[in-house]
């Protein structure tokens, strides 16, 4: 949380404006001070919230594009995460699907895992 707040005031007009906020407390002026720190707390909070809010749409939009496979597994068809695919699965593939890993197919049908290089 405070790594971010300190991300947000390491902004160059965040620092220009701290700067006339110290200049303004010097010369006694504390009113026009007050505001300048006012601006910079709501200008802080509301970038803080937009990042948070932007990580969790990123972290959504993750989830849902997370790849997965149709497989039969111990005899029965599930749809498991693309990571989760194990020796021994069946992949199950349809017509434009992608395949969870690299494996080659003969035209029988039958697949077999290709070396990853």
């Amino acid at each position: 949380m405070w790594r971010r707040v300190l991300q947000q005031l390491r902004d160059p007009l965040v620092l220009v404006l701290l700067v006339a906020a110290a200049l303004t407390i010097a010369t006694g002026d504390l009113s026009d001070a007050s505001v300048i720190l006012l601006v910079l707390t709501v200008n802080t909070v509301v970038g803080v919230v937009q990042e948070v809010r932007a990580e969790q749409a990123v972290a959504a939009l993750s989830a849902m594009n997370a790849p997965a496979a149709r497989v039969v597994r111990d005899g029965e068809e599930r749809s498991v995460a693309a990571s989760e695919v194990v020796p021994g699965d069946l992949v199950l593939v349809a017509e434009g699907a992608s395949s969870p890993q690299t494996r080659t197919c003969s035209p029988r049908r039958r697949c077999w895992r290709t070396s990853r290089r």
